[in-house]
């Protein structure tokens, strides 16, 4: 009987555990600022369900500009290194973001981008629910809020612009390294 007991008890530690790790590894910001239900109509609770609605946005065509007028705009793509290798907008520097893991233990790398440019996080979500709280931890670390931005529709949308993307090629990165 004692077994039985163990694998139940086990099961449902296990179940548990990615809740509570999950509630408590996630950044300390709202998803959405309070709204009060109005009679508006579908396009404004279509707004209202957009996530960190606090952070702003910026389209593809406005950083495509910035790139080739100036060219001081950083790329941080926040999804995982495989999902970067496989595509990602050419020249991006890929810092994923991880949800699970303490925003802190991503601070020395985010902490390294500069501040007199302007930095877009993107990633392969509809709206930005990956880029955008790595913009709201740059906020925490000093950065300027004029200067730190989501790619408004990431990846996708860009995409969808026609504007141009990279590979890794995991292969010869791997043999370069043996």
């Amino acid at each position: 009987m004692k077994p039985q007991f163990f694998a139940v008890f086990l099961l449902g530690t296990l179940m548990l555990m990615p809740a509570a790790l999950s509630s408590s590894a996630l950044p300390k910001y709202p998803q959405q600022a309070p709204s009060a239900k109005t009679g508006q109509g579908a396009s404004a609770s279509a707004k209202d369900k957009e996530p960190f609605p606090q952070v702003p946005r910026i389209t593809g065509e406005e950083v495509e500009r910035l790139a080739k007028n100036k060219g001081n705009v950083v790329l941080v793509d926040t999804d995982d290194s495989e999902v970067y290798a496989a595509e990602h907008i050419k020249g991006a520097v890929n810092i994923p973001y991880d949800p699970t893991v303490d925003a802190r233990e991503q601070d020395q790398s985010l902490s390294a981008l500069p501040g007199d440019k302007v930095i877009v996080f993107y990633c392969n979500c509809p709206h930005e629910e990956d880029s955008a709280p790595m913009v709201l931890e740059m906020w925490e670390l000093g950065y300027d809020h004029d200067k730190v931005k989501a790619l408004k529709g990431g990846l996708t949308r860009w995409e969808q612009l026609g504007y141009p993307l990279a590979r890794t090629d995991v292969g010869a990165a791997q043999e370069k390294g043996n």
